[in-house]
């Protein structure tokens, strides 16, 4: 009876609380026979602009907390990135440049006197000599920097060269970095203010080349000996050829750090190209080699430390996407694995690490005997001729070669004047190679605008030449197969080197070179009749080849006689190649 009693009363409970229930709820419709419930409404979805903006924000966030800590690791070398939507492509351009001191970079800027300088230049270049009379009013108030950027809007220059840190060690703008800082407290700064002067370069859309003395810098040297090159005895080198001022030292990873701060904080100021001159040893290695020291040598050659400081600046230059460039010697075009100037500079192994190499072919610099000529200073073009034709010969070697991008004589030298003839003269001789940058070397800056346009032969010649079945050394396949076969006969393995088409042979020379050891193969004499080219449009160099293999044990096992061997040749890079094949087998 009282189960009974407590189902019935757990029933009415139960009912009354479903119709309490069912009381306040809503009625169902009869057309939808839905029911209605309360819609929460959704956040509004972000625009592209604002999920931007905040992409954006999050990437300055995170950008902050890594400057923290490049400014921990970097300490007194720290130049921040570039900020955070303000990056930039690399430029390319054909650059065509004028070189320009701290001190005319430093000179008041008036977009007016720019612009009558331009137009009166363009009036030259056509030949009006009525209308550039009319314009010189105008224009003759120009200071030399206005004068140097008018040749560029009325020429084909399009590029200036700005010292950054110029042959004394001396910076030419007020820097932030905390090393270099330290070193210049006292340095006159000639660009009072590098922002404005930047700005108004790309407002002309100039290529700015910012210039780094690397190596020959005495101001670092003086206050910072330990960097320097040491001497045995004690004591800093002293370079009796620069006027006995001290080198900071190439092997040195912290005269490396001060300048790629100073090239980073250039870049990021707005500088297109870092060019590093000086990017050697000194000279005279014969004399200073037996009693000077280098700190943090390590057994590495010279050259193998320049290579490495460039590849390393390259790294380190990366985030700021600038183009880099090395000055050289106008040696290195002809010599060979820095033999015999031992000043750090190989043309095959810097070229892998820069933009461009900027080989200092100046006529005046050269002695008699090069390239034939007596006096090479009075012979402009064809110092610049021979000087091109081995760069182009030397990049020929090369998986990735640089620009080629020579630096041209504006001044006079030996009583000899070096007018615009002689200056285009330099230009169109590097032309014809289809070289068609250059930079303009004239301590003075001041620039003769006739140098920089277009002669009579230039407006109705076409370049680069064509040379027919000639390359640009104007050798022949067969020309090709005696420079390799010379140079096996006197075991100038660099000619076989440059000669061997370069998916044939292995990159690195010195290991080419042992390998070539390792075969034991002798030449004894060789001929070379010609070349032909056969139906199958081939090139082939004729060549009688005598040779003979050794064992190791110094046994000559035979003697091979190949006569009328044809070889085939492969023009690369407008050098012809030589696919030279021996038979090395011991049967």
């Amino acid at each position: 009876m009282k189960k009974a009693i407590i189902i019935f009363l757990l029933t009415m409970v139960l009912t009354g609380c479903a119709d309490q229930v069912n009381s306040n709820s809503p009625i169902p419709s009869e057309e939808t026979n839905q029911t209605e419930v309360d819609v929460i409404p959704s956040e509004p979805e972000m625009t592209e602009e604002e999920k931007a903006a905040q992409e954006l924000e999050k990437k300055k966030s995170e950008r902050e907390e890594l400057e923290k800590q490049r400014k921990t690791e970097l300490g007194e070398f720290y130049v921040p990135l570039v900020p955070v939507g303000e990056e930039r492509e690399k430029k390319n351009t054909e650059v065509k440049a004028l070189y320009a001191t701290g001190y005319t970079a430093g000179s008041s800027l008036n977009k007016e006197n720019i612009d009558a300088y331009g137009a009166y230049i363009k009036a030259l270049a056509e030949n009006d000599a009525e209308k550039a009379k009319q314009l010189w009013a105008s224009a003759e108030n120009a200071n030399k920097f206005e004068k140097i950027i008018g040749i560029a809007v009325g020429t084909e220059i399009n590029g200036i060269v700005i010292n950054v840190k110029d042959d004394n060690g001396f910076i030419t703008y007020d820097s932030n970095v905390e090393a270099v800082q330290k070193l210049n407290t006292e340095t006159p700064i000639p660009i009072k203010d590098i922002k404005n002067m930047l700005q108004v370069l790309k407002d002309y859309d100039i290529y700015t080349i910012g210039r780094i003395v690397a190596f020959k810098d005495k101001n670092f040297a003086v206050q910072s000996p330990e960097h320097s090159i040491q001497l045995k005895s004690g004591g800093t080198w002293l370079d009796p050829n620069s006027g006995n001022i001290p080198w900071i030292n190439p092997f040195d990873k912290y005269v490396w750090d001060y300048n790629v701060a100073i090239a980073k904080e250039a870049s990021l100021l707005g500088f297109d190209e870092i060019q590093f001159d000086y990017v050697r040893f000194p000279d005279g290695a014969k004399k200073y080699n037996p009693i000077t020291e280098f700190p943090g040598r390590n057994d590495r050659d010279k050259d193998v430390a320049i290579a490495e400081f460039l590849q390393y600046a390259r790294k380190e230059l990366e985030p700021y996407s600038v183009n880099i460039g090395a000055d050289v010697f106008g040696i290195t075009t002809r010599t060979w694995d820095d033999y015999p100037e031992d000043i750090g500079q190989t043309w095959i192994i810097m070229g892998e690490h820069v933009d461009n190499m900027a080989p200092m072919v100046y006529p005046s610099h050269y002695s008699t005997g090069w390239y034939g000529l007596e006096n090479p200073n009075v012979q402009p073009y064809l110092v610049v001729k021979g000087a091109m034709e081995e760069a182009v010969e030397k990049n020929s070697s090369m998986e990735k070669p640089p620009v080629i991008r020579p630096w041209i004589q504006d001044f006079d030298w030996a009583g000899v004047e070096y007018g615009p003839d002689k200056v285009r003269a330099q230009i169109i001789a590097a032309k014809e190679l289809g070289i068609t940058e250059y930079m303009i070397w004239n301590p003075s800056n001041s620039y003769d605008p006739y140098s920089f346009m277009l002669s009579e032969a230039e407006v109705s010649g076409t370049y680069p030449l064509d040379k027919g079945e000639l390359d640009y050394r104007e050798k022949s396949p067969a020309d090709g197969a005696d420079k390799f076969l010379s140079g096996m006969l006197e075991n100038r393995y660099s000619y076989m080197y440059l000669m061997t088409p370069v998916s044939d042979r292995e990159k690195d020379f010195d290991e080419y070179a042992k390998l070539q050891e390792a075969l034991n193969i002798k030449l004894l004499n060789y001929k070379v009749y010609g070349y032909t080219m056969d139906q199958s449009n081939k090139d082939l160099a004729t060549v009688d080849v005598y040779y003979k293999i050794e064992v190791t044990d110094g046994e000559t096992k035979q003697v091979i006689e190949k006569d009328n061997v044809k070889w085939n040749a492969v023009r690369e890079n407008n050098i012809w190649k030589i696919k030279a094949k021996f038979d090395s087998s011991l049967s």
